[in-house]
């Protein structure tokens, strides 16, 4: 039986990958409606998609830079049959057809995913919403996961 550990806020504290990937979905939950605010870090006032995105990872001792295109760089290529809850999801919505990364979700299962949209907040799509997914640049892992 191949059991992996992630190391998560001490040395002393380790969680399996699959209880760190539904500890970090869950966690979307947690923030549903909260409103969009363009720099947005902060739950009580905003927060804006990538802020999110590296809000909840952080939450769980996993460290994400701050914007979209660099959270994309930093992570590995999935294909999209292979992608598993507490993946990201990245999207052009400002050039669609493009590569250039400007918005970050996190996959929480069953074709959804959870983001910081600059109308609804923080909320619940489906990746194969013609909006979002003619914008869909890549489906990315947390390098560990």
């Amino acid at each position: 039986m191949l059991f992996l550990c992630l190391l998560v806020s001490s040395p002393a504290y380790s969680l399996s990958i699959k209880k760190a990937r539904h500890a970090l979905v869950s966690r979307t939950m947690d923030y549903l409606a909260i409103p969009y605010l363009w720099g947005g870090q902060n739950p009580e006032t905003g927060l804006d998609c990538s802020g999110f995105v590296q809000m909840i990872y952080k939450k769980e001792g996993l460290n994400l830079p701050r914007v979209s295109r660099d959270q994309f760089r930093s992570t590995k290529y999935l294909k999209f049959n292979q992608v598993l809850p507490g993946d990201l999801i990245f999207f052009a919505m400002k050039s669609p057809g493009t590569a250039k990364v400007d918005h970050v979700g996190v996959y929480v299962g069953k074709g959804y995913f959870v983001h910081a949209s600059f109308s609804k907040g923080i909320h619940i799509d489906r990746i194969n919403n013609q909006y979002y997914y003619k914008r869909l640049v890549g489906i990315r892992k947390y390098k560990g996961f």
